[in-house]
């Protein structure tokens, strides 16, 4: 399976990561997620920061996707806590410019 967008793959997955993002006030555009298959676990891959350059990866069963568990909610709580001080730490960066 190639990469695909998270939004369109898993749309249940989509929306529990967009929840964890706006616990932190974050929108869906400083986030690219996407999936990909390999063999039968399920990759799931966030970029984040200006340039999207930062990334984490998490493995998945294919359940996790319609039904994502307390490790899968975690998982996006932790990379919308990252996403969130290096945006602040660019902001701050670019101000000091």
């Amino acid at each position: 399976m190639e990469e695909r967008l998270l939004r369109f793959a898993s749309p249940t997955l989509y929306q529990k990561m967009i929840e964890a993002f706006s616990t932190y006030h974050l929108h869906p555009y400083d986030v690219y997620g996407t999936l990909t298959k390999k063999g039968d676990v399920m990759v799931v891959t966030l970029r984040f920061s200006a340039d999207y350059t930062q990334e984490e990866t998490i493995f998945l069963q294919e359940s996790q996707l319609t039904y994502p568990d307390e490790a899968v909610e975690q998982f996006f709580l932790k990379v919308a806590e990252k996403c969130k001080s290096l945006l602040v730490t660019d902001y701050f960066n670019m101000t000091k410019g």
